[in-house]
């Protein structure tokens, strides 16, 4: 699992940081005017900042084709919220860092030979003009002009232009500087990177790189209750269905991210729930599954990390819904027995029949007050109905009215439980 609290070693030397500066990130919780206070699933960490902290908004770099002039449309993930950020005009600096003078020749390979300099690492000063130069022994770092216009984007070095993309595959995001300020560093809308130095029981704040996650209360209706499902691209299928079902009858919410495996359940819960103390971000009910992505993980850790994550949902107050996991289709082969260290054998034909839900099911039983929304079941009942198609096929995921129905399941289960509060 990523560490929250951990010594910044391999990026010293292209980001200019001391050896003993450390990062934290997470969710932000106010503090006052001089500070803040992040929280993950390590604690809650005490932020301070000053006049030299610099504020950085990350992006992912697929977002720069949302860059129209100086203004920036930032799409919240899993969300339908746009956020507009003004670009300082100007000369826009462009720097990347080689990450160790063991990757330097590659990286100089690159540039001389296939004018290309991969985007990873990139920071952006906006409006800033500073001293080009290429990458040395002596500073690993790449700095030039930056152009978006260009297609594709370039970094210009002293007269020479290098594509500056991820022409070989990936993604990555930049870290934007001059755009924001410690004033932006809102509470319950951002998440946060903090680059600093500890002294006593606060983090000093040297960088701190913002990550808007959209405000989940913004556009509520304060008269409905407020309904959170946690779950994989399986949940984006159902989204449809599930928001027009119960349309007028709740605030629908789901993170801003595919919410993966059982480990990403884990570490993220915090931030996910939010601030449910906060009058008005509260959760009346929260369904959550993890499945898929867990199809090579093994029992112990599977049921381990259910457990964390549930520990958390209890203490929301919310009515609680498990949901299996969906049928892996007949044009997968079938699923084996399990592998090396106990391990389930993968995205295979019967594997959540076999392993993945019966293990969440012994988890979930322990805790009575959550109730159960069989999928898996709804999906086979009608196996030689609507979800013939899916059955013989080799997709996990689901479109159209085969996924507006699963929606709609779920939905009926959401007002059954909560007719019963």
């Amino acid at each position: 699992m990523k560490k929250s609290l951990l010594l910044l070693c391999t990026l010293v030397s292209c980001l200019g940081l001391y050896a003993q500066d450390i990062t934290v990130e997470g969710l932000i919780i106010p503090r006052d005017n001089e500070g803040m206070y992040v929280r993950n699933p390590d604690g809650q960490f005490e932020i301070e900042w000053s006049k030299e902290t610099k504020v950085a908004l990350e992006v992912n770099t697929g977002l720069f084709k949302g860059l129209k002039g100086n203004v920036l449309h930032y799409q919240v993930q899993a969300s339908r919220e746009v956020i507009r950020f003004t670009l300082p005009k100007g000369s826009v600096t462009g720097i990347v860092g080689v990450r160790s003078k063991g990757q330097l020749e590659k990286r100089l390979k690159e540039a001389h030979e296939e004018n290309w300099i991969g985007e990873h690492g990139l920071r952006l000063f906006f409006g800033e003009s500073r001293p080009q130069q290429i990458a040395s022994p002596d500073d690993l770092r790449f700095i030039g002009l930056w152009d978006s216009a260009s297609k594709p984007r370039a970094l210009t070095i002293k007269g020479k232009k290098y594509e500056c993309s991820l022409k070989k595959g990936g993604q990555t995001k930049a870290l934007l500087f001059n755009v924001l300020e410690t004033k932006d560093c809102k509470p319950f809308v951002n998440r946060a990177r903090v680059v600093g130095q500890r002294k006593g029981d606060v983090i000093h704040a040297k960088e701190i790189h913002l990550q808007p996650i959209g405000d989940q209360a913004a556009l509520d209706d304060p008269k409905l209750p407020r309904y959170l499902f946690i779950g994989d691209s399986i949940s984006g299928n159902y989204d449809k269905g599930l928001r027009e079902f119960l349309a007028g009858k709740f605030n629908l919410h789901h993170p801003p991210t595919n919410c993966g495996p059982s480990a990403k359940g884990r570490s993220s819960i915090l931030e996910w729930l939010g601030a449910y103390r906060q009058p008005g971000r509260h959760w009346d009910v929260i369904s959550f599954n993890h499945g898929h992505w867990d199809s090579k993980n093994d029992k112990a850790s599977y049921q381990e990390n259910l457990e964390k994550i549930i520990t958390e949902l209890k203490k929301t107050k919310a009515k609680l819904i498990w949901v299996t996991t969906c049928p892996v289709p007949n044009g997968f082969p079938p699923a084996a027995d399990l592998i090396k260290e106990g391990r389930s054998p993968g995205r295979t034909a019967g594997v959540m029949e076999k392993f993945l839900n019966p293990w969440a099911l012994e988890v979930v039983k322990k805790h009575p007050e959550i109730s159960i929304c069989d999928q898996w079941q709804f999906v086979k009942d009608n196996e030689d109905g609507i979800y013939k198609e899916f059955w013989a096929g080799k997709d996990v995921h689901f479109n159209a009215n085969p996924a507006d129905k699963l929606g709609e399941f779920l939905g009926k289960h959401v007002l059954q439980v909560t007719r019963n509060r």
